[in-house]
């Protein structure tokens, strides 16, 4: 008997209303996956808030150290603040 197992990993958004009217955004990684003829997802870790990870960078960082395990090129963009325009990096 062989047992066959695929993954699909993806980023989850979880969003909260704070008790102010704000609203926080948390970033996390899971799964997919199918038990008997049942898709089925879970959390496998909390990266944290989305604007915790974007002020201290570490949310680039993350996502150029998984490029270099990716079979595509990826290109980052930079973003100019006086005009929104995009520039490769």
């Amino acid at each position: 008997m062989i047992i066959l197992y695929t993954f699909i990993m993806f980023v989850r958004k979880h969003s909260t209303r704070q008790a102010d009217g704000t609203i926080t955004i948390r970033l996390g990684i899971a799964r997919s996956y199918r038990r008997d003829n049942q898709v089925c997802q879970e959390q496998i870790c909390r990266l944290g808030r989305l604007d915790h990870l974007q002020a201290s960078g570490q949310l680039d960082r993350l996502i150029r150290s998984l490029a270099r395990y990716s079979r595509h090129r990826w290109v980052m963009l930079e973003e100019d603040p006086a005009d929104g325009s995009r520039t490769p990096r």
